[in-house]
This record gives structure tokens, C-alpha cells and sequence, in this order.
């Protein structure tokens, strides 16, 4: 089993870096792009990519994890949904962080759901205007863990890492509050 991160233009690798860097021993990690394109960072980084989201065998992964940053290129992609979906439905945990829960729900797999995010007040009068995240629980809450979705808001994305790590069993409860610690330089 392994992990996929799924990238996209204009999407922040940096919030779930830290996740894929506690993973991957358990569960390396692969890249997906929308066409299977190497994906270039806004910071100028290539991270070459595996696979595209349409050719991506849903069942050799674990854990599926999805940043933030501007997902509109990609968030009306059906190969994408249908790539959340199957993820969701054969037991995937899937970490969404700051705008990525909206591709989550794009997906339908946030109907009554709580959920932590990343959107201001515009973001969110748009998305009610649209009846985007209409039968979804947003939260002010820093990070959510419902079932097996995690969602977080960008600034926690340490404890994104460390939630998604332990939810994965690569991490266990014992070590999760000395963890976090740790990486806010506070062990």
C-alpha cells in the first residue's frame, strides 16, 4: 500500500509535506497530476509526477492526500471525482487541507459532514450563493477527523500530519501529543 498526493497548478505542497515526510516509510509516496505532468511548485520546484489522476490503480493506496492553494483548475475534473470516490469507497483515509476539502466535496463524500477548511467570509458567500457545501458542517475548528476524512485548516498543518499519520497507524496515540510538540519546537 502506498500514499498519493494529488497535485494540481496553483496548489500549496508545502501543507502536506510534513505528512508525506511521516508516511512514507510505511506508505511511500506518489505523485498524481491532472495529465501526468511534472508539477511545477509556485516556488519553482519540479516534483516529478507518477501518474495522472485518470491511470492511478485506486487500490494499491492507503491514504490519499490533498493541499490547498486555488483548486480551480481541477475542481470541475471528473477523472478527479471519480478518483476521490473510488478512494472513499474502497477505505481510503484522505487528508484534506485549507481549500482542498471543496474538491472533497465536488466529490460528494462531505454530505453531513464536519469539516475544518481554509475559505474566508468572500469564499464562503460564494459557496452558499452556488450551494457549495450546502449539506456540509463548517466548522471554525483547526482540524476534524470524521471517519476516515481528515480536514484542517492551513496553519494546522502540523496537526494535519500527525492526525493523518496516526489515522494511517504509522503513528501511535501514545506519540501523537509528543509528536506535535516536537515539530512546533516545543519538545
Amino acid at each position: 500500500m502506498k500514499t498519493l498526493s494529488l497535485f494540481y497548478p496553483g496548489c500549496i505542497e508545502f501543507e502536506i509535506m510534513l505528512a508525506c515526510e511521516l508516511v512514507h516509510k510505511t506508505f511511500p509516496v506518489e505523485i498524481a497530476t491532472p495529465d501526468g505532468s511534472d508539477h511545477q511548485g509556485s516556488n519553482g520546484m519540479i516534483i516529478k509526477a507518477h501518474h495522472s489522476y485518470d491511470n492511478v490503480q485506486v487500490g494499491d493506496y492507503r491514504l490519499i492526500l490533498v493541499p490547498g492553494g486555488n483548486p480551480d483548475s481541477v475542481v470541475e475534473l471528473r477523472s478527479l471525482r471519480e478518483l476521490l470516490q473510488k478512494s472513499y469507497h474502497q477505505g481510503c483515509i484522505i487528508g484534506a487541507i485549507c481549500a482542498g476539502p471543496v474538491l472533497l466535496e465536488r466529490a460528494g463524500l462531505l454530505k453531513g459532514r464536519r469539516i475544518a477548511h481554509g475559505y474566508k467570509d468572500r469564499q464562503m458567500a460564494f459557496f452558499k450563493k452556488h450551494g457549495v457545501f450546502a449539506e456540509t458542517v463548517l466548522t471554525d475548528e483547526a482540524i476534524i477527523v470524521d471517519g476516515t476524512i481528515v480536514t484542517a485548516k492551513p496553519n494546522a498543518f502540523i496537526d494535519f500530519a500527525v492526525e493523518v499519520a496516526r489515522l494511517s497507524d504509522v503513528v501511535e496515540e501514545s506519540r501523537v501529543d509528543a509528536l506535535k510538540r516536537y515539530y512546533r519546537g516545543k519538545a
